[in-house]
């Protein structure tokens, strides 16, 4: 089978193909020799003598070398099937040589002086032809030149010549002509191997390269694109889209519930969850779209479509699929999903647009209750440019002065007394007016910028709770940001030890949310927290997925219900027993147990009834401002709590 050239030919390819290159110009000068022999014998020769001959020759020779040469100029053969057809040329070369010569010499009895010195000076060129025309034949080009040679010697006594000093000038030229093709051919070889090796080397990076670049997109542990993949595809998808003005969707997938089974079980159990999922996405979405992992529990899908229904649609399959029991050892794991899209031209013109709106689409199916697709809507649009407009005028915001607290107090109801006021961020801001803090903190929490808020506030809390007894302490909540940073829980930290208040009035919250950013180095940052003397609060517990499991390894001091599961104190008996569970669950781990979110008589008669007697909420007060504190700890003197306590921005 013929082999095309691809630049990657063997030793003797090389050689059969520089012999094709060759043979073209070999039979020029054959041609040449031949007729100018004939020409110069015409005149004294008979036509049969010098007619025929070159005719049949040169037909014979271009049919030859046309089969087993030239026609194979485009299609080299194979190795092994150049190295027999170069040994066949050789021969017939040979072979060819000798009738050519013996031709030349029977016309000598024709022979003139003159045609003499022609025979002479043609032998004497059929020799350079031979040797470096047909370098690649070695052995054959050697004998042929020795073929000539003789017929040299042999026209020279018949010219009368010395044949000895013929003899010696013809062997010594014969040799150092060998010599030279020899080397030229040696350095033929040499060169060749050289370039065949760099061509290997060249290769080899080659597919080094396309090996690093495989593994630089493709995610090492599911064995699928990974997160530089993913935007690359994402480019060419939305360039060829442009193009061709076709949609183009993005969608980020969030696992619900996977830092619990990786928590629970170990690593190895969460890598084989994600592997198995990963491969169960690529077979439910294969038809869809391309699946990636973006990092941790997240992945990515690229689709074809915009239409929202069809996103939302698909949306849900995947939330099936995920939240389909899978298999994992002789463990039964079930995880939930929530997904955003987001989809090109609608949303966003761009690959870095269109993730940060998936994202944000994300987010919300997370923030309004999980396992829930949520396509990026005009509305949510205009929630991110108002998000945007409060990030900015937070960042040029003068914080000292335009951020304040409020403080709701934490009461032990079966005293009636304040133990904790905590403290609330508000920002009233000249540009806005006064902002939610469902607003900004969301803002800052999202961009970061939460980190340069705390310590402010901190040390407007820290003023606030001197003046006040010394019975009376502070909860400071604390953001997932600044959990995450032994830099920042350390300036935290400084910022206590320098405003003389003693840390055992200092209680911080944190969230399950907070910590799950990243559990070890939160960890290691809440014993830091401890460790300077301060108690640590769990705040809305039992919303998150992994309280149980991670409860025991917090050094906590409190847990904080959420007032979620007091709404429907009165007529839920389910409220109740989760209540009433938590409150025991704390009882037995030697923590506190507060339950936010009381508002009325009935549902501070239940929770007294099961045990819980810290009571945060509006049946004991609002939120008030730093100046109305003392009052409402003064008027608590009492034994009833104000029905009306004072109101507050």
């Amino acid at each position: 089978m013929a082999q095309k050239d691809s630049g990657t030919y063997s030793v003797e390819q090389e050689r059969y193909k520089a012999l094709i290159k060759a043979c073209a110009a070999l039979f020029v000068a054959l041609t040449a020799d031949l007729l100018a022999v004939a020409f110069v014998h015409a005149f004294h020769a008979p036509w049969w003598a010098w007619a025929p001959f070159p005719l049949f020759v040169l037909v014979a020779k271009a049919v030859f070398w046309n089969h087993f040469l030239f026609r194979h100029r485009a299609d080299i053969p194979p190795p092994a099937e150049c190295s027999r057809r170069m040994r066949i040329v050789g021969n017939e070369v040979i072979l060819g040589i000798c009738v050519i010569v013996a031709w030349q010499v029977w016309l000598i009895q024709w022979s003139t002086p003159e045609t003499l010195l022609l025979l002479s000076l043609c032998l004497a060129g059929q020799v350079v032809f031979l040797l470096f025309g047909l370098l690649h034949l070695r052995a054959a080009s050697v004998i042929a030149a020795g073929v000539c040679v003789v017929g040299t010697l042999i026209v020279a006594a018949n010219a009368g010549s010395n044949v000895g000093g013929v003899a010696l000038l013809l062997g010594g030229g014969l040799a150092g002509l060998a010599y030279v093709a020899y080397d030229h051919h040696r350095d033929f070889i040499h060169l060749f191997s050289s370039r065949l090796s760099l061509q290997r080397k060249a290769e080899e990076i080659m597919a080094l390269s396309e090996e690093n670049f495989r593994i630089a997109n493709t995610d090492m542990l599911t064995e699928i694109g990974n997160r530089r993949r993913c935007f690359r595809d994402l480019d060419r998808a939305l360039d060829e889209a442009g193009q061709a003005g076709r949609p183009v969707a993005f969608g980020i997938i969030d696992l619900d519930g996977f830092k619990t089974v990786n928590d629970c079980n170990g690593h190895l159990v969460g890598d084989r969850l994600l592997r198995a999922m990963a491969e169960r996405l690529q077979a439910e979405l294969s038809g869809h779209g391309e699946v990636y992992r973006l990092g941790g529990d997240e992945f990515a899908l690229i689709l074809g479509e915009d239409d929202e229904a069809r996103l939302l649609a698909i949306g849900q399959t995947i939330i099936e699929t995920v939240h389909t029991p899978i298999q994992v050892g002789e463990l039964r794991l079930m995880l939930g999903c929530s997904v955003g899209f987001a989809a090109f031209p609608k949303a966003a013109q761009t690959a870095t647009e269109l993730y940060d709106r998936a994202d944000y689409a994300l987010f919300h199916a997370k923030r309004t209750g999980r396992m829930r697709p949520v396509v990026f809507s005009a509305e949510h649009e205009r929630s991110v440019r108002e998000n945007a407009l409060v990030e900015r005028t937070l960042r040029a915001a003068n914080l000292d002065e335009e951020l304040y607290l409020t403080f709701q107090p934490i009461v032990d109801s079966s005293r009636n007394r304040t133990l904790l006021l905590e403290c609330l961020a508000r920002w009233q801001s000249p540009v806005l007016g006064l902002v939610s803090p469902g607003k900004f903190i969301v803002v800052a929490e999202n961009s970061g910028f939460i980190s340069t808020i705390t310590p402010i506030l901190l040390r407007k809390a820290l003023e606030a709770v001197k003046q006040w007894p010394e019975d009376v302490g502070i909860s400071f909540n604390l953001s997932g940001h600044d959990l995450v940073s032994s830099d920042k829980v350390m300036n935290l930290i400084g910022i206590l030890a320098r405003s003389g208040v003693s840390p055992r009035r200092v209680e911080f919250e944190v969230t399950e949310t907070a910590l799950m950013m990243n559990l070890d180095e939160a960890l290691a940052n809440i014993h830091h927290l401890k460790a300077a003397g301060v108690r640590i609060s769990l705040d809305d517990f039992g919303t998150g997925y992994s309280s149980l499991s991670q409860i025991q390894k917090l050094p906590l001091d409190k847990i904080k219900v959420d007032g979620s599961f007091v709404r429907d104190l009165a007529s839920s008996e389910a409220s109740r027993k989760i209540v009433s569970s938590v409150s025991a669950l704390s009882r037995d781990l030697s923590l506190s147990c507060v339950v936010e979110g009381v508002e009325t008589q009935e549902q501070l008669d239940i929770l007294q009834g099961i045990g819980c007697s810290l009571i945060q909420g509006y049946f004991f007060s609002k939120p008030m401002r730093e100046e109305q504190v003392q009052d409402f700890l003064d008027r608590q003197l009492g034994l009833v709590p104000e029905a009306e306590p004072a109101s507050v921005a």
